[in-house]
């Protein structure tokens, strides 16, 4: 994980094998909040990681439309996931925003599996940086996003 510059980190342990923790986090349309973290109309239908190297990650929202999120920068089963997050401050798509979401798995045991996120380069906000670092350490950011992983990682 990288220690430079603005980031917030998460981490979580998840009663599932190292495989399936990667594969759910991917298949991020089964975890997401999709009725309340999304872009476009409400609730979304999607949150779709294509899986390979240079893949798109994108919204699909309640009408059908695709929003843009990011892309796939590394994706190496079942390590690890980098992907470039695209969103500004207005929560709208902007591919000239770039800061980048990482997720790394460590299998602690056969059925325990120990993810590890970072979400990096919030300097890219500029003097909004420190103001998007405080809301994505909020309750309602990635400490909610990341229970909802959890919750369907952890199950069967």
């Amino acid at each position: 994980m990288n220690q430079t510059g603005i980031s917030i980190q998460r981490t979580i342990v998840v009663e599932a094998p190292q495989a399936r923790a990667f594969e759910v986090f991917v298949n991020m349309t089964a975890w997401w909040p999709l009725a309340t973290h999304s872009i476009g109309e409400k609730p979304a239908r999607a949150s779709i990681v294509e899986p390979k190297n240079g893949g798109r990650w994108y919204g699909i929202d309640a009408n059908g439309d695709e929003h843009g999120i990011g892309r796939v920068l590394a994706y190496e089963p079942y390590d690890r996931l980098l992907l470039t997050w695209e969103i500004s401050c207005a929560f709208e798509y902007d591919p000239s925003l770039r800061t980048e979401v990482e997720a790394r798995f460590f299998a602690e045991s056969p059925t325990r599996t120990r993810v590890e996120l970072e979400h990096r380069g919030l300097e890219a906000y500029g003097e909004d940086a420190e103001k998007m670092r405080a809301m994505y350490e909020g309750d309602d950011a990635w400490t909610y996003v990341w229970e909802c992983y959890r919750k369907v990682a952890s199950s069967e």
